[in-house]
């Protein structure tokens, strides 16, 4: 039997020649949908070339999002390609006719008001704001660092203002942190199913991702000492509250198990607390238990304004000048004049009534999702979101998906989160703080509810 052999390039390693190959066979057609490649062993031994060559070929193909990884049944041509950075689903038209639950994004509230009243203020004075349409520096000055940490503070957040860094939201900080740690080309610990934003800045700095498994609470230690004694990391990536996309929230124990061993091994954690600010109650954040161990990263996008599109990060002292060589390196500086617009929601109260509005929303939106499909053993915590949904074994996540779309709800299935060879469990992800209200989100949970119940492959059930 003839083993499919693509011709390379000559062009680079080994490994991307032919991920761009099976890119390029894909988009021909002369790889087809669902279509099965050869295994590791006999492709390189058609090629000439090592088996780990063809691993991280596979590997990088299945970051695109050109391939699949099934544990036990080897690797085939995904159903549907998605876009060569592995992002399309960030890229989907909404559709009014559709329910939207494939995003996590802040619920829709009135905010125009506030950044008015906001504007005001800032042009009560021409002087100062002319001076923040200038240069700025790479680091946000103290006056505005020391707001900002006494705000996180009030939240529950433990926050220093020696240690802030204002960045362009948290997926800017997630590129700032792996450029201060020197992580392109290396390899990077994380959860295994992961934010799908991590997985594109992997590919971008070819940064190769080693997802762990989890249980209710997160990363399982057992599995974290295991990677760390079988490899050298420098980092691992962590949400260790409202994990995304499962929810999962660590125990004070499991936070402390897990700074052990990082700290055992000189492991710097990466901290995504992208929704902490809407955790109606906190545990202490990894950053606080160990602050030379974890660069922290919040956000103000989730609760108070996306459009403004600043978060924040505490930085270990040890890292702050590469953090600040990256944000040169990136942008220069951060606005000035955006990190004006931020303080001034802070100091006037604004970002307060805007956050307490946020939740309040979301806790309407959880008890619908519980009221619709909590005997379907959804995971779902307070303040989050998404929910994390487990799919009852006659149902295959893209199938479900798909039957989904069709009947008028956009959900993300678990490929879309999982790393590498993670294998990835059969459930979805519902976004609830997308629907644009709540009557919309409620018939989205009712169809839902309506699949589940059925068979697939049986439209007169829906």
């Amino acid at each position: 039997m003839t083993i499919w052999a693509p011709p390379l390039s000559g062009q680079g390693p080994l490994y991307r020649q032919l991920a761009d190959a099976i890119a390029q066979a894909i988009e021909s057609g002369e790889l087809t949908a669902e279509q099965r490649l050869p295994t590791h062993r006999a492709l390189a031994e058609q090629l000439g070339v090592t088996v780990g060559t063809i691993t991280r070929a596979y590997a990088l193909a299945e970051q695109q999002g050109w391939l699949q990884a099934r544990v036990g049944a080897g690797t085939y041509v995904r159903g549907q390609p998605q876009d060569k950075l592995g992002n399309a689903w960030m890229q989907q038209t909404p559709d009014p006719l559709r329910v939207e639950m494939w995003q996590n994004l802040p619920a829709p509230q009135d905010r125009h008001s506030a950044l008015q009243r906001t504007l005001q203020q800032l042009q009560q004075d021409p002087a100062r704001l002319s001076r923040l349409m200038d240069y700025g520096e790479a680091r946000t000055p103290a006056p505005q660092r020391q707001l900002l940490g006494q705000w996180l503070t009030e939240q529950g957040i433990q926050a220093e203002a020696e240690q802030l860094f204002f960045t362009y939201g948290a997926q800017s900080g997630q590129l700032l942190s792996l450029m201060s740690l020197g992580l392109a080309g290396q390899p990077l610990l994380c959860e295994g199913l992961t934010y799908p934003g991590l997985k594109n800045l992997a590919n971008l700095l070819n940064i190769q991702l080693k997802g762990l498994p989890l249980d209710e609470e997160g990363v399982i230690p057992a599995a974290l000492e295991r990677a760390l004694s079988q490899g050298q990391y420098r980092a691992i990536y962590l949400v260790p509250t409202l994990q995304n996309p499962t929810t999962a929230t660590m125990s004070l124990a499991r936070r402390q198990a897990i700074l052990s061993l990082c700290q055992q091994h000189r492991v710097t954690i990466v901290e995504d607390d992208v929704q902490g600010l809407l955790a109606p109650q906190r545990l202490p954040s990894l950053a606080s238990l160990a602050p030379e161990q974890v660069i922290y990263l919040g956000s103000l996008s989730k609760g108070i304004s996306a459009g403004l599109r600043l978060g924040y990060a505490q930085v270990p002292s040890r890292l702050q000048l590469p953090f600040t060589q990256a944000i040169q390196a990136c942008s220069l500086m951060i606005s000035p004049l955006l990190v004006e617009l931020a303080c001034g929601l802070l100091q006037q109260g604004e970002a307060n009534r805007l956050l307490a509005h946020q939740r309040s929303l979301l806790a309407q939106r959880g008890q619908l999702l519980l009221q619709q499909l909590g005997d379907k053993g959804v995971c779902y915590q307070p303040g989050s979101m998404h929910a994390w949904l487990p799919l009852p074994p006659q149902w295959r996540a893209e199938a479900f998906v798909q039957a989904a779309r069709e009947a008028g709800v956009v959900v993300s299935g678990a490929e879309a989160f999982a790393t590498g060879h993670f294998a990835a469990p059969q459930g979805v992800r519902l976004s609830i703080s997308q629907p644009v209200d709540n009557p919309a989100l409620a018939r989205g949970l009712a169809i839902l509810r309506q699949l589940l119940e059925s068979n697939p492959g049986n439209p007169a059930l829906l």
